[in-house]
């Protein structure tokens, strides 16, 4: 019964070291970490989910959705489903109150700066390769939802 459940999810949280398990968030990454420039994101075109660590004093992190176009990363807020405003997420309220980030691509770990993309033709692009990525249809999402996209720049490391 539920002793069986609460030594099945003890395990499970124990497998998942301090990383986000599914819906849940974690704490800090752990993997090796690639410093430095990436000049292209294209690897990540097949990989479904990544994680991102924000806090760096006090690390959250959680899954989340990626797109590579070219030397620019980018990862979305909440394109389906959560909180409607993307800064009632707490990776959010993290991003906003300082921009270092870590993001863990396939185990390693890339050390980032997180930009809120505003240019209205790099914010399109990068939205239109995520619902591509992820075949998402723009028309069955509620327009009541804010959808924000962060730019993953280079830590300067």
């Amino acid at each position: 019964g539920d002793r069986v459940k609460l030594r099945l999810l003890a395990l499970l949280l124990a497998l998942a070291g301090c990383g986000p398990l599914g819906p849940l968030s974690g704490g800090a990454l752990r993997g090796p970490l690639h410093e430095g420039r990436v000049d292209d994101w294209s690897f990540t075109a097949d990989v479904e989910t990544v994680q991102l660590e924000t806090n760096p004093t006090d690390p959250h992190s959680v899954n989340t959705w990626c797109v590579g176009l070219g030397d620019r990363l980018y990862v979305p807020t909440s394109m389906i489903r959560g909180p409607k405003s993307p800064d009632e997420r707490e990776w959010v309220k993290n991003v906003l109150a300082n921009p270092a980030v870590r993001i863990r691509v396939d185990g390693e770990i890339y050390p980032r700066i997180a930009f809120r993309v505003s240019n209205a033709a790099e914010y399109d692009a990068a939205r239109a390769a995520l619902e591509r990525k992820y075949g998402l249809d723009p028309s069955e999402r509620g327009p009541e939802r804010a959808i924000w996209i962060f730019r993953l720049d280079g830590s300067g490391a």
